[in-house]
């Protein structure tokens, strides 16, 4: 007599096999998802490069502000890309959606001028000792010069953009523009001689070696030069206990002050080679 179905032990044998399959393929295709939406990260990374370099050569060789204000607004560097990208979602990390409200948190900020709102989400935080500001003519009064290309010592190893995190409802100061480790415990990065790539979080400090760059004791201003933990000009903070922060919750809530031991968590921003460690504030 022929068998025409499978006995209910054989099912289960099955859908044993099926799941066992399952929980070891799934955690492979999240991988390969990450490592997709890695690349476009990647590629997103270089073209904002190419789009800063590009805007360097129309600009008498001078890197464009991280922000400023006219008499209406609040223009970041995001606006000022804009127009040589032609495609604002490009600001936006495909594994960071939607990413940062920036007029939200520029309205949060308290800034006395709202976002020009050319966008309106990003994913990539701007190195701001390297990109310039201005806000005098308001109450804030304080600014950091522009940066030529020339005085980059080593564009190879100076940030311009990064994944990053804005806390919310905090000072638009550079120890709240934190890095994001989003992708696979790492942070994909762009320079100033226009090529992007991966950092996994602990080897950061490795970009611009304080052997290579020691950092100066003064900063360009006069003052003490403001760094974390171990004077590297981009670090992060390794604690004992703290371990890496890499979700918006985190970050959000983690602690992260203007220098020392204990801050900034991190902090990609200043230009080796220089006094310049951070958005070194100066008197209008």
């Amino acid at each position: 007599m022929n068998r025409k179905g499978f006995t209910l032990i054989e099912l289960l044998v099955v859908i044993a096999i099926i799941a066992i399959l399952a929980a070891i393929l799934f955690p492979v295709f999240a991988q390969a998802r990450e490592s997709a939406r890695q690349t476009s990260c990647t590629n997103n990374q270089k073209q904002i490069a190419t789009s800063v370099l590009m805007y360097i050569q129309d600009y008498d060789e001078t890197f464009p502000m991280s922000a400023y204000f006219t008499t209406q607004n609040l223009v970041a560097i995001y606006d000022v890309l804009a127009p040589y990208i032609k495609n604002t979602d490009i600001f936006v990390c495909p594994s960071y959606r939607p990413g940062i409200d920036w007029p939200q948190r520029v309205q949060a900020a308290n800034s006395p001028r709202p976002a020009l709102g050319t966008f309106r989400y990003v994913g990539y935080i701007p190195n701001l000792g390297l990109f310039a500001e201005n806000f005098c003519g308001l109450n804030i009064q304080k600014r950091t010069p522009v940066t030529k290309i020339a005085a980059v010592e080593s564009p190879v190893n100076t940030i311009m953009l990064f994944d990053g995190y804005l806390k919310n409802n905090a000072a638009l100061e550079y120890f709240n523009f934190l890095a994001f480790a989003r992708h696979k415990e790492g942070v994909v990065i762009n320079f100033a001689d226009g090529h992007a790539k991966w950092f996994r979080w602990n080897g950061i400090k490795n970009i611009a070696p304080r052997e290579q760059f020691p950092t100066p004791a003064t900063a360009y201003n006069g003052q003490a030069t403001r760094v974390g933990a171990n004077n590297f000009y981009y670090n992060w903070r390794e604690n004992p206990g703290e371990g890496l922060i890499a979700t918006e919750a985190g970050l959000q809530a983690v602690t992260s002050t203007p220098s020392g031991v204990n801050g900034p968590y991190n902090d990609l921003h200043g230009v080796p080679g220089t006094g310049i460690t951070d958005s070194e504030d100066t008197g209008c």
